[in-house]
């Protein structure tokens, strides 16, 4: 993923909208630079201080931010395995039809 690419997704990961694998790109990417990662920083920064000003409640925004990207990393892990299920039940599938359809070419012909 580019920075200009990064760029389109900061507000779809603060608003808790960004998923699957853009997800994952977006998180690599902004692990490993730290322009992308400080603009998403300011961008989660300024959307959580300006609504919990307006309710009052106290807040630790670093800490925050530091828990909800560990908890899309947890979910994309999640959907990676989730995906190889999918893949694995979608093999097995296929095998037993290709089986069945040898077992029934065997029987009637």
């Amino acid at each position: 993923m580019t920075c200009q690419e990064s760029e389109q997704y900061i507000q779809e990961f603060v608003d808790d909208r960004l998923t699957g694998d853009a997800l994952e790109a977006f998180l690599w990417h902004i692990g490993s630079c730290k322009s992308c990662y400080n603009e998403m920083e300011t961008s989660y920064l300024l959307k959580e201080a300006l609504a919990r000003l307006e309710d009052g409640t106290s807040f630790d925004l670093h800490s925050e931010l530091k828990e909800k990207i560990s908890i899309m990393e947890q979910y994309i892990k999640w959907h990676n395995l989730a995906a190889v299920c999918r893949r694995l039940i979608l093999t097995v599938a296929g095998l037993l039809v290709v089986v069945e359809m040898m077992y029934l070419y065997l029987y009637y012909f």
